[in-house]
């Protein structure tokens, strides 16, 4: 799974547009990409890729940011 992982967050070097926009954020510079049953959350910036969480698809997703948003 790591490694699955790390090679999915490897290729977002050439391919980042490539996951789909997060749909509880709506912001084109958040994307996502599966890894199994988790959601590799990332933000698109102009000279890199920022993993923003690794997430189990069924956590709740609102739970999640809020927690962010405190921090």
């Amino acid at each position: 799974m790591l490694e699955r992982a790390l090679d999915t967050a490897e290729s977002l070097d050439t391919l980042a547009d490539r996951g789909r926009i997060v749909p509880e954020l709506g912001d084109p510079a958040v994307r996502e990409l599966f890894v199994h049953r988790y959601r590799m959350l990332y933000r698109v910036l102009e000279d890199r890729i920022v993993i923003e969480a690794f997430l189990h698809g069924a956590r709740d997703f609102a739970t999640w940011r809020h927690g962010q948003t405190e921090s």
